[in-house]
């Protein structure tokens, strides 16, 4: 809520306020100056009229004062008074100061005193006439003008008067002022209503004007900023007004424009390298084939926010054999299996028995995005190494954006190395007629394990596994056929065992298995179904005869046996 300070303080009020004083000002001294032009021309009119009224009154009775017939004068007067309805009296003095007649009977013959009657008082200053047509207000306040008027000492009036004498009396005729005043009283309060009503009308016209043209336009102006302050620079400033104002939103709204393609390319450039960095940190995790695949997957899955990540790895010695790992958008599971590119298509993949086909033809020879923008495939190839295949798919209607095709051309250089590394570490780790792990990176494998534990106090089972009687099958068919079925009891372990178990051969006819099981009745079980796959499998020795074998296994586990590795 805006406080009174904050209200007072706001440009709209300051403006408003300097010009609504300002305007009271003007209208106020306009009123003022039409007031007392009014009154003054008010005033002087009704003392002209007092003027030709006395000379009228003067010129009338002077043929009456010829013959010297007073009761005639006062008749005349009378009916003057009667005509003349704002005349209160009529009276005619000597020179010497006496009144000869007036209308009002009580000063028939009276000689007032100039300095204290009121009659006299108003016209004489120090016993001389200071004015010919005075105003003043009786005791109860009600106001008359007195015409003085010189009675000129004519021809036709010699022959009463001396012909020394320029005047030979005085005419005075009091006349009421009410009127006149009661004129300019509703002259004046016509005047303030007047005023009242144009001051108000003024007010609202101004404020319109100031609020249409001058502070609506920069409080819209103001919420441009403060919109673009907070970062949404689509925000479009439309004042509908013209003028320095209209120029400072056309270059508000060019400036934002600006500034928002400005923003959005450092996010850009920002992103960009937020990608190259997330890839070489996450590939840099590990070297291991193994962990590598499913960190792959789960990398491309967060780049691009896809549907579905496949990758399909190429099987040594096994042409149409590939391993497939993917990882979907619904289900954060990583799914690892076999396929044959003879048993038809891939359910629920990103691949299909035609990519494969085509990566096997050499067409994929570089990253390719399908027709509709919405597949990726990213082949790995580095140098002499051709390894396998990713495929990026998209959601139904999306579309790989600009920004991720940016980050392609890196992303599968970065993928291929990682994985021509891997391949080159797995083959040092790896034992080569049975594709199992060695026996030094059983080792290193046994450590780490161990460490994990005292970590995370997750623990591990071991197996121990000795083919029986191998020596017999050497010297029986010899040394092919003995490799033949230690590679045969290899495949059997592999596929006896989750993808997260290792499989080792630790030397001659012996093997070792490293199992993520937390209790022993697990790792018995795993033991138990190995144990039953192998004494079940019959190997063709040759087309006439055929053999099978039995292995016996030790059983351990961390940390119920022990945590130590040589224990």
């Amino acid at each position: 809520m805006i406080s009174l300070a904050e209200a007072f303080s706001s440009l709209r009020v300051r403006i408003l306020g300097a010009i609504f004083f300002i305007f009271s000002l003007a209208i106020g001294m306009v009123l003022y100056g039409v007031w007392t032009f009014e009154r003054d021309r008010l005033v002087e009119m009704t003392s002209k009229q007092a003027n030709h009224m006395s000379e009228m009154i003067v010129a009338g009775l002077r043929s009456s004062m010829i013959q010297n017939d007073w009761p005639e004068i006062n008749r005349s007067i009378f009916k003057i008074l009667q005509a003349a309805r704002d005349t209160e009296r009529i009276i005619i003095l000597k020179n010497s100061g006496r009144i000869v007649v007036s209308s009002d009977s009580a000063l028939q013959g009276v000689l007032p005193d100039r300095k204290t009657n009121s009659l006299c008082n108003q016209c004489h200053a120090e016993g001389k006439i200071k004015a010919r047509t005075v105003s003043y207000e009786n005791e109860n306040g009600e106001k008359y003008i007195n015409t003085f008027t010189p009675i000129e000492n004519k021809p036709s009036c010699q022959g009463c008067h001396k012909e020394s004498t320029d005047n030979i009396g005085y005419l005075l005729v009091e006349t009421s002022f009410s009127k006149t005043a009661a004129l300019l009283q509703e002259l004046a309060r016509r005047i303030v209503l007047t005023g009242i009503f144009t001051f108000l009308i003024g007010v609202l016209l101004l404020n319109y004007i100031v609020t249409r043209f001058f502070t609506k336009p920069i409080e819209t102006l103001q919420s441009g900023f403060e919109r673009v302050g907070r970062g949404d620079f689509t925000y479009w400033v439309d004042v509908k007004t013209g003028g320095e104002i209209g120029y400072m939103a056309d270059a508000f709204n060019i400036m934002s424009r600006a500034i928002g393609r400005f923003v959005n390319e450092i996010k850009e450039k920002t992103d960009e390298v937020s990608a190259h960095y997330m890839i070489v940190h996450s590939l840099s995790q590990t070297i291991e084939k193994k962990k590598l695949k499913e960190v792959a997957v789960d990398l491309l899955a967060e780049l691009f926010h896809t549907e579905c990540v496949a990758l399909a790895l190429a099987v040594e010695k096994h042409q149409n054999i590939f391993e497939i790992v993917k990882i979907l958008f619904d289900d954060k599971r990583h799914y690892h299996g076999f396929y044959n590119i003879e048993s038809g298509d891939l359910e629920l993949c990103a691949l299909t028995q035609k990519d494969l086909l085509s990566w096997q033809a050499g067409k994929y020879d570089s990253y390719i995005l399908s027709d509709d923008g919405s597949k990726l495939f990213l082949p790995l190839k580095h140098k002499n190494l051709t390894i396998g295949i990713f495929s990026i798919e998209k959601a139904e209607g999306e579309t790989f954006t600009p920004a991720e095709k940016k980050i392609v051309s890196f992303l599968n250089h970065h993928l291929a190395v990682a994985f021509a590394n891997a391949q080159l570490y797995d083959m040092a780790i790896t034992d080569s007629m049975t594709m199992l792990y060695t026996r030094r990176h059983f080792k290193r494998k046994l450590v780490d394990f161990i460490e994990q534990y005292h970590e995370t106090g997750k623990g591990f089972g071991l197996l121990m596994i000795d083919l029986d009687h191998f020596k017999d099958v050497n010297d029986q068919y010899g040394h092919p056929t003995g490799d033949k079925v230690l590679i045969e009891l290899a495949g059997l372990i592999t596929s006896q065992i989750r993808h997260g178990d290792l499989p080792f051969r630790y030397g001659g006819e012996e093997f070792a298995i490293l199992l993520q099981v937390n209790k022993v009745d697990e790792a018995i079980m795993v033991a138990e179904r190995l144990r039953r796959a192998v004494e079940s499998n019959i190997l063709q020795v040759d087309d006439n005869e055929s053999i099978t074998k039995t292995i016996s296994i030790g059983v351990a586990c961390c940390p119920l046996h022990s945590d130590n590795g040589d224990e």
